[in-house]
């Protein structure tokens, strides 16, 4: 069954996780937690999203994160594809560190946005890896409690919904973590809304976001994204799968696939298999690609 298209509503608040493929480890030492958060930095402020909460576990990543103009998934795709280049060329390994798509749960504000928060901080204690949340380092809630705050974390806007004053608003926040989540409640966190695990909110506010917001390039197929570049270039689907090695066949084939992947409509490997092309020649020529565009 083809998965539903992502929902982006800009301005909207998502959970959003992303696993090790095969569950493997996607941190090994407090050097890799470093270089992923300088890569949010960058992404952040290059695609215009705001971060509202985290934790850096050792296989996966939470956020609470809120969208910009542009959907996640370019976001998502830059931030992980660099990672994984990085990490994998410092370590001399190679494959695929993340699984191919991560997850993002579009959730109502005033009813869900506090209680995300909160489930993302207590993750280390639901893994048995510390008891309180304050023993975690890698997590938002110390900037919560009032400690450092990386210029990439908006706190601010979950804090004013305790308080207007940030020392009560602290407090308050602080009362709230000390309470035992209602199970219900996690559950919803972790899979979404019973009838579409896309979104959490109340049945009129689901509505109003699967019947009005659906992003259209995240509704587009492989055959659509394929048939408007060829038009847009004057030139046939066959030519792409052809023998042939022509430089500007190449080029357009690496524009496909970027996007496809930053707007997740399809793998790398899928857009690989569609062309009759190696893998890895592909994924080569669209980090390229992407790379030049980067410096613009």
């Amino acid at each position: 069954m083809a998965r539903k298209p992502r929902v982006h509503v800009p301005g909207g608040f998502y959970h959003t996780i992303l696993r090790g493929n095969s569950r493997q480890d996607v941190f090994d030492c407090d050097s890799d937690r470093h270089l992923w958060e300088s890569l949010i930095s960058h992404s952040i402020e290059r695609c215009g999203h705001r971060l509202h909460a985290y934790c850096w576990m050792t296989n996966h990543v939470h956020l609470a994160i809120q969208a910009g103009a542009e959907p996640l998934a370019g976001f998502m795709s830059l931030l992980a594809s660099n990672y994984a280049r990085k990490t994998n060329l410092r370590k001399r390994r190679s494959g695929h560190l993340f699984e191919r798509r991560y997850r993002a749960i579009l959730v109502q504000e005033d009813s869900y946005l506090l209680p995300l928060i909160r489930y993302i901080h207590l993750n280390p204690i639901r893994a048995g890896m510390v008891d309180m949340p304050a023993g975690y380092r890698w997590s938002s809630h110390h900037a919560y409690m009032g400690g450092p705050r990386p210029h990439w974390l908006t706190t601010g806007t979950a804090l004013s919904l305790f308080a207007s004053d940030e020392a009560r608003a602290r407090r308050r926040y602080a009362r709230f973590m000390g309470q035992t989540p209602d199970p219900d409640m996690v559950r919803r966190l972790q899979s979404g809304s019973k009838t579409d695990d896309r979104v959490l909110g109340t049945d009129q506010w689901l509505t109003q976001v699967l019947g009005d917001v659906a992003d259209p390039l995240e509704q587009r197929s492989l055959d659509e994204l394929v048939s408007d570049t060829c038009a847009s270039h004057g030139i046939d689907e066959p030519q792409l799968a052809s023998p042939s090695r022509a430089r500007h066949l190449a080029a357009i084939r690496a524009e496909i696939a970027l996007a496809a992947t930053t707007n997740g409509i399809a793998s790398i490997s899928e857009v690989a298999r569609r062309f009759g092309r190696a893998q890895p020649t592909l994924s080569r020529a669209m980090c390229r690609l992407r790379d030049r565009r980067n410096k613009l």
